[in-house]
Order: structure tokens, then C-alpha cells, then sequence
């Protein structure tokens, strides 16, 4: 695999998605753009957008995205593809008008959970996010192994430091982002705040 171009990553995820599609959807979903950034805002391994984020020039209709986060490319290749199946299942349950989560799309009900466990998931319930915890059932895992990959090694590391950013200039003035909503205050030193709308520290 090519180490300075995603598109092997991006051809990869796609015929994932193809064959996930086919194995676990019976080819009901829709082709979404699949698209690999930073995590910047949301705090997950990746997202599946709740709108027809993209176009295709004048045509009527769009696309949903689904992205995986680009610092987490490098983790076993059973775990990503837990989470390219997770985020078909916000897929499924979007074609199909179920609303399976709430709080700006991080706390995952009931009805996410029932729509995942039909789909090659094992569901578990975290503290904050509901029915967050994903992982592919005995049948998903043995159909990701018999494909006989070994993952992806190309990978974009977090930066290390403080959670704020401090303005170059002389200014001490540090930026805070919720990693949930996407929220930004300001503070003029290192502060430890919560966002009350999703209970996770800026």
C-alpha cells in the first residue's frame, strides 16, 4: 500500500462497505462517500453525517458521508471494521427514519442498539453515550478474517500537548473545543470545564 496516498485506504473502505452491504444489508443501504479526516470535534473512531452531506453538481438527491477518523487508521483491522459496520447501521436506521440517537448525535438509544445487534454487532452500554460500545459478533469476525487483510498502517497521530491552543502573538489565551457538539469558549489559562449539553470535558 502506497504510503503517502489515501486512496488505497479510501478503495479499501469501499469495498468493505460493498461487501458489509452485501453480507449484512442484503444491498439495501445506499452508497455513501466514505471519506477519511481528523477527529476534530465528535471524540469517535468516526461518523456517519445525519444529512446528505454531499452533491453531485446539479443532480437532485446527495450523499450521506461516512468517515473514519484518520488518528485511529492503524488499529487491528477487525476494530476498524467494527467501526465502518457501526456506521451503517446510522446508515440503515437513516433510510429507514429511525432516530437512534440524541445529544448531537453521541448518545445512542435502544433503537440503535436493536438495528446493530441485526447487522454483525455486539452492543454494550457505556456510562454517558448509551449503547455505544460496538464490536463485531463471532459471525462478522469470522467474515472480516476470511478476507485476509492486515489492516492499514498509515495513520495521522494526534498532536500531543494541552487540550487548548494558546495564540501566537503574546496572547495566553487558550481555545477549548467540546469534543461532542463541536462548542467553542475561550479562557485565559489551562481551565477544566464540562459542556452541560453532553457531559464530556472540553
Amino acid at each position: 500500500m502506497s504510503e503517502a496516498s489515501l486512496k488505497p485506504v479510501i478503495d479499501e473502505l469501499e469495498t468493505l462497505f460493498s461487501k458489509f452491504n452485501a453480507r449484512f444489508f442484503e444491498n439495501k443501504l445506499e452508497s455513501p462517500v466514505i471519506t477519511v479526516s481528523p477527529d476534530h470535534t465528535r471524540g469517535a473512531y468516526g461518523w456517519c453525517t445525519s444529512w446528505k452531506a454531499w452533491q453531485n453538481g446539479a443532480k437532485e438527491g446527495g450523499f450521506y458521508e461516512i468517515n473514519l477518523c484518520a488518528e485511529y487508521l492503524n488499529r487491528p483491522y477487525e476494530e476498524t471494521c467494527g467501526t465502518l459496520l457501526h456506521e451503517m447501521v446510522h446508515l440503515q436506521n437513516l433510510q429507514d427514519g429511525v432516530q437512534d440517537t440524541s445529544r448531537s448525535g453521541t448518545y445512542h438509544n435502544k433503537k440503535f442498539k436493536e438495528t446493530a445487534e441485526a447487522h454483525g454487532l455486539i452492543v454494550e452500554k457505556g456510562e454517558k453515550y448509551g449503547w455505544h460500545k460496538t464490536s463485531l459478533s463471532p459471525e462478522a469476525l469470522e467474515f472480516v478474517q476470511s478476507l485476509g487483510k492486515q489492516g492499514f498502517t498509515l495513520v495521522r497521530p494526534r498532536p500531543l500537548g494541552l487540550k487548548g491552543s494558546s495564540k501566537s502573538g503574546g496572547s495566553s489565551s487558550r481555545k477549548y473545543v467540546c469534543p461532542c457538539c463541536g462548542t467553542i469558549i475561550r479562557a485565559t489559562k489551562e481551565v477544566h470545564v464540562i459542556c452541560a449539553e453532553c457531559e464530556v470535558e472540553f
